[in-house]
């Protein structure tokens, strides 16, 4: 299978020994799509971005391409370079963040793109884009950006639509949930969290969030509630909870959901029902929280997911 994952992939900085930081690559959808390649390495992985011309930028496409990610739609900007962000994690693994990517190149990515990467975007099976990615488009390039995703329902390619909401990305709220409105319009696959819906919308149940998305039409529903059971809807409307183990020894808790929904994605494309995808899924976003940094070491996570395809 074909799968594009749209986003920003930045320069990671996290604490290592001694009072030193270690330095990696990093980006909500670039760290599903990392995951998705890794446990399902048969599927052909996309990233769609944009990266400067500079050394930095050299480095993540090579990143990229030694994740087994295929750049061809990685855009190469005159100007512009890649964002840099640094993690801060608490005594329980809860993570906080400091940006530096308000002109970022990814913002740009648009810009990038001609007539045949669109056309040839068209022969995925899957695409996934996130509200992060919303947020930091351009402006002028929105009305693009939803034209591609348009084309791309159009031609058959499964949309899918992490909300993966960050406030300090957006003007305001009421600019997230218009923008979140048309993404809810054109997602197959939507996969929420608890906790956006009640920053958004004020939103705290399971019940209330199923009510909010039954004005809309899609093929399945995963809604993500931290450590409780995920809920899964199917295409017939069909709803069934499906528990997760607890992970004691939590870490860092950077790309839990990322990992969740490449893997999720990954498995669903394999045919897994959705309560068997939810669990392999599950028990890599366990495996990845007990390590440091958004994208664990790839021989410790190989050994892992030996067992779990």
């Amino acid at each position: 299978m074909r799968v594009g994952f749209i986003g920003e992939c930045m320069s990671e900085l996290r604490e290592a020994e001694n009072g030193l930081l270690s330095q990696g690559f990093a980006g909500d959808t670039y760290n599903s799509a990392v995951y998705m390649k890794r446990t399902f390495p048969q599927h052909d992985v996309y990233y769609i971005s944009a990266v400067g011309k500079d050394a930095l930028s050299d480095e993540m496409v090579m990143h990229a391409v030694n994740e087994g990610i295929n750049p061809r739609f990685i855009g190469r900007h005159e100007d512009k370079h890649l964002g840099l962000y640094r993690i801060y994690t608490d005594d329980t693994g809860e993570r906080s963040f400091v940006y530096w990517r308000s002109d970022s190149a990814a913002k740009s990515m648009m810009q990038t793109l001609d007539s045949n990467d669109i056309a040839a975007m068209t022969a995925f099976d899957m695409v996934l884009f996130s509200g992060i990615s919303l947020a930091i488009i351009n402006e002028e390039d929105l009305s693009t950006y939803f034209s591609l995703l348009t084309r791309l329902k159009s031609a058959g390619v499964k949309l899918v639509f992490d909300i993966n909401h960050r406030p300090s990305l957006w003007k305001s709220k009421d600019d997230a949930k218009r923008l979140y409105a048309k993404a809810y319009e054109l997602a197959d696959i939507i996969l929420p969290g608890i906790e956006d819906f009640n920053f958004l919308y004020g939103i705290d149940t399971i019940d209330e969030t199923l009510k909010f998305l039954s004005d809309y039409t899609f093929d399945e529903v995963i809604i993500k509630n931290g450590s409780d059971a995920v809920t899964v809807i199917n295409q017939q409307g069909d709803i069934s909870q499906v528990p997760l183990t607890p992970v004691e020894n939590v870490v860092d808790t950077t790309s839990a959901g990322d990992a969740f929904n490449g893997v999720y994605l990954g498995a669903r494309l394999e045919d897994s029902s959705q309560k068997e995808a939810v669990e392999k899924a599950s028990k890599s976003a366990g495996f990845v929280i007990q390590h440091k940094g958004a994208i664990v070491d790839a021989t410790a996570y190989s050994l892992f997911s030996k067992n779990l395809t």
